[in-house]
C-alpha cells in the first residue's frame, strides 16, 4: 500500500488481549491491541502456523477455510517474535492495513 504525503501513525506499544497457553491442540488465535503515535488503538489477531493448521484440520469447521484481513501469522507467541513482525510491518507501512480500528 503506497501512500504519499499522508501521515501514517507509527506503532508505540502493543499488548496481548488473550492469555497465551502452550497447548499443542489449541486452534484459536490470540488477539493483540496496539497503540499508535497519534493515540489511536488498533487490534489484530495472531496465528502461529501450528494453530492455524489445527483450526483448518477440525472436522466441524464450516466453511473449511477463512479470510481475515487483520490476521498476522507469527512463528511463535514469544514477545520478541511478535515485536519483530510488528516492527517490520510498521516500517513498511503495512501494519495499519493488517489491523482494525479499536472501537471503544
Amino acid at each position: 500500500m503506497e501512500i504519499k504525503n499522508t501521515y501514517i501513525p507509527k506503532l508505540i506499544s502493543w499488548q496481548f488481549d488473550d492469555e497465551v497457553v502452550d497447548d499443542t491442540d489449541e486452534w484459536n488465535w490470540i488477539e493483540i491491541t496496539m497503540v499508535f503515535s497519534d493515540g489511536s488503538k488498533r487490534w489484530s489477531i495472531l496465528y502461529t502456523p501450528e494453530r492455524l493448521l489445527n483450526n483448518l484440520n477440525r472436522a466441524n469447521i464450516d466453511p473449511p477455510g477463512l479470510h481475515i484481513k487483520h490476521m498476522i501469522i507469527v512463528r511463535s507467541y514469544q514477545r520478541s517474535d511478535i515485536q519483530s513482525v510488528l516492527e517490520e510491518l510498521d516500517n513498511h507501512q503495512e501494519l495499519i492495513e493488517a489491523s482494525k480500528a479499536y472501537d471503544c
